[in-house]
């Protein structure tokens, strides 16, 4: 069940698109009227990860579905009581390559062409045996991808159990009178995070000697089967780190990590396909994200004016 789980942990997607475009507009001092009203926008998305702690998750209960041949993913609702976590297989239809090519659903990690190490890859690639939470499933199914397989359902018990935790920290950012205290708040939600997803296999024992001799001197540290390395901080001070050698204990929520970085995932692409695309269809393409952010190439007359028409969409205090 862990091991199923830690398949679908996939960080923030950060790649280039597109890697050259040029803004020309009335409001850019080197505007040309004969050319195309084009605009380079950085948008970037309120609290994204504080967001995404503020949704159901996962706290109990956790258990494998027997009857997966009549389970519907389409009914389960965003708020539901019982939570789901899908191993899948799945088809990109050729039909939606064009439409997708900025920003296709469920990245996977992946050596790049003539790298040794692996990335998170957006691809029109199929999925096989594909790790995610039941509602970024949900998005993919509505915007045309095709479940070939259920391979296996995990279901538990689901409810916004850190929402109050998360939204005090932001409160309390907000009437932060100094870098200090904005950055308390911020860090307060980030460290929680933090440790939900913390791997434990990283974890060392260092053991700080201040003799060669004895029992528990350098010496005897470094005599020891599990001995990995040591440094030398001055005459009389090292530190020996020790490989464990007693059965690891995995303890950490890291399926309720999973499911925070999949949800995140799930408000960007929404900007995404049901904001941006239908309204600026082919004249606008994206030119780079990174996790919480979009850079967009737009072309219109005026952005900012039909930023103005939905600024409910948007966050203009500058904060």
């Amino acid at each position: 069940m862990l091991l199923s789980v830690e398949r679908g942990i996939r960080g923030g997607l950060s790649q280039c698109s597109n890697r050259y475009a040029r803004t020309n507009n009335k409001y850019a001092g080197t505007y040309d009227p004969s050319e195309p009203s084009t605009y380079l926008m950085y948008f970037d998305v309120n609290n994204l990860y504080g967001w995404a702690m503020c949704q159901p998750l996962p706290y109990a209960d956790s258990q494998w579905v027997d009857d997966i041949a009549n389970f519907d993913i389409m009914s389960v609702t965003s708020e539901s009581l019982i939570g789901y976590i899908l191993e899948v297989d799945l088809a990109y239809p050729q039909g939606l390559h064009d439409s997708h090519a900025d920003l296709p659903f469920c990245p996977t990690r992946d050596k790049p062409p003539g790298k040794r190490s692996d990335k998170l890859l957006a691809t029109f690639y199929d999925k096989h045996r594909y790790v995610t939470y039941y509602r970024n499933l949900q998005q993919c199914v509505r915007h045309g991808l095709r479940v070939t397989k259920i391979h296996r359902i995990l279901r538990f018990a689901q409810s916004p159990w850190l929402r109050g935790y998360i939204e005090l920290n932001t409160r309390l950012r907000t009437r932060a009178r100094n870098e200090f205290e904005k950055n308390l708040y911020k860090l307060m939600n980030n460290a929680v995070f933090r440790k939900i997803m913390e791997n434990v296999r990283n974890h060392v024992v260092v053991r700080l000697v201040t003799q060669w001799d004895g029992r528990y001197g350098a010496e005897a540290m470094i005599s020891k089967s599990n001995f990995h390395s040591r440094s030398v901080f001055s005459e009389n001070l090292v530190a020996v780190e020790l490989r464990k050698l007693s059965n690891l204990k995995l303890y950490k929520p890291i399926y309720v990590g999973m499911c925070i970085l999949d949800i995140s995932k799930i408000r960007l692409y929404k900007f995404h396909y049901e904001y941006m695309l239908p309204l600026y269809r082919d004249k606008h393409k994206v030119m780079y994200t990174d996790t919480d952010s979009l850079i967009y190439s737009i072309e219109c007359d005026d952005v900012y004016e039909n930023i103005k028409r939905d600024i409910d969409r948007f966050d203009t205090s500058n904060r």
